[in-house]
């Protein structure tokens, strides 16, 4: 019998405290990400990979409840998967991937992204550093020497709401509230499930294309939906990381400047048993949909994956998996100063991934319109309220990754196909 979504949460503590986490962090891949650079790893305080393992397992009960055959061998070693494609080392205060810092404010610690140009470009407005300019080779070499010298006389509350003005990423340690529940759930009409669900994924990088890839691998098909003009940075950046996210998935694309495209991505949506998103809410509002007439004009279970949530002040907000697990207080504690260090790579995104599979599964499951909230800082919070006893003693093992099923689709190859098949 599926499993009642409202019961899941229960189910995930139990089952995450029953298992070793202390192995489970050192066989992940992730101990060996988390420490500084050259120093030894470092346990987790919260039971991550553990969590991981649960969600996976129950995933696993969900789409297969007879034979209870797990969703994969090594569901933990999911957290490591991104650094061992790219060969990504740990860093301390410096994310693995090294768009990210720990930096000190005058009251706490705050986590900034600034992995895209336009991030540099905005730190002087964000600092008001009048006459400095990001256009400059000197200025984009001291960059981080100018934000830690920035940030460090200011409270970090204050650092942080000047940050989002500009949709810079930036997070205070610990802001997000204790977290019940990794998600938040509204359920709407109900309907019954479908034998193979149609996926439509119109997320990008990790998280979301996790969950998506998890779905499939579950036996849902899934289309990947792209506009040319921006596709999912991974097909450009990490192509490798892209082949093991998206291999199995149809590839449409959709010009959403068009009034043509933005119809094929409605009639993508209507058709769909479920929607993958990462984008925030005022990019459906541009684009004219309303993510509630869709719940309600036929039965879907939408995924809404953010930095900070869907609904409530942090709407707005840009974060990635690094600065978004700080928020939830997922870092590890430095042994000889007691300063945080990041745990992993950009943890909060696969952890997400696979929680938000997981109560995806479950609602396709249950049948009906159901919309999860899955926002990568609730998750973290979430993880960070479980009890774990930390054991950096354990010898751990390096990150490694999944042997992709193939390769990413061209962008578009399916289009005709998929958007003729739609028609019929």
């Amino acid at each position: 019998m599926t499993l009642e979504v409202t019961g899941l949460v229960d189910q995930l503590g139990s089952r995450t405290n029953a298992l070793d986490a202390t192995r489970l962090w050192a066989e992940s891949g992730a101990m060996a990400l988390t420490g500084d650079a050259g120093g030894d790893p470092l346990g987790a305080s919260a039971p991550v990979a553990a969590l991981v393992r649960a969600a996976a397992d129950l995933m696993g009960e969900v789409v297969a409840p007879r034979d209870r055959t797990p969703l994969l061998d090594n569901a933990p070693a999911l957290l490591g998967e991104r650094a061992a494609i790219l060969g990504l080392g740990r860093r301390g205060q410096v994310s693995c991937g090294g768009g990210t810092r720990l930096l000190r404010a005058a009251d706490g610690w705050v986590a900034v992204a600034l992995p895209r140009p336009e991030d540099q470009a905005a730190v002087p407005a964000w600092l008001g550093l009048l006459g400095a300019t990001a256009d400059g080779q000197a200025f984009a070499e001291d960059v981080w020497a100018v934000v830690a010298g920035g940030v460090a006389d200011r409270l970090a509350v204050e650092v942080a709401a000047a940050a989002r003005l500009l949709e810079i990423p930036c997070s205070v340690m610990n802001e997000a509230p204790p977290a019940g529940s990794p998600w938040a759930v509204d359920a709407g009409p109900w309907a019954s499930p479908v034998a193979r669900p149609l996926v439509v994924d119109l997320s990008a990088l990790w998280a979301g294309p996790l969950c998506a890839d998890l779905l499939r691998r579950a036996g849902a098909r899934v289309v990947k939906v792209e506009d040319p003009s921006r596709p999912d940075g991974s097909r450009l950046g990490w192509p490798a990381f892209a082949d093991v996210l998206n291999a199995g998935k149809d590839s449409v694309a959709v010009d959403l400047t068009s009034t043509a495209g933005r119809r094929d991505l409605a009639r993508l949506v209507a058709a769909a048993d479920a929607v993958i998103t990462s984008s925030r809410p005022r990019a459906f509002e541009r684009l004219g949909m309303d993510v509630d007439a869709v719940l309600t004009r036929s039965p879907t279970v939408w995924v809404a994956v953010t930095g900070h949530g869907w609904n409530g002040p942090g709407r707005d907000r840009v974060g990635f998996g690094d600065d978004t697990a700080v928020a939830g207080g997922l870092v590890a504690t430095g042994p000889a100063d007691g300063a945080p260090r990041f745990l992993a790579d950009a943890v909060a995104d696969p952890l997400t991934g696979v929680l938000a599979a997981l109560v995806a599964s479950a609602a396709l499951g249950c049948g009906g319109s159901w919309f999860v909230d899955a926002a990568l800082a609730r998750a973290a919070s979430f993880a960070a309220g479980l009890d774990s006893v930390p054991d950096a003693h354990t010898t751990p093992l390096p990150p490694r990754a999944r042997r992709p099923e193939g390769t990413i689709r061209p962008l578009g190859a399916d289009s005709a196909a998929v958007l003729s098949e739609l028609a019929s």
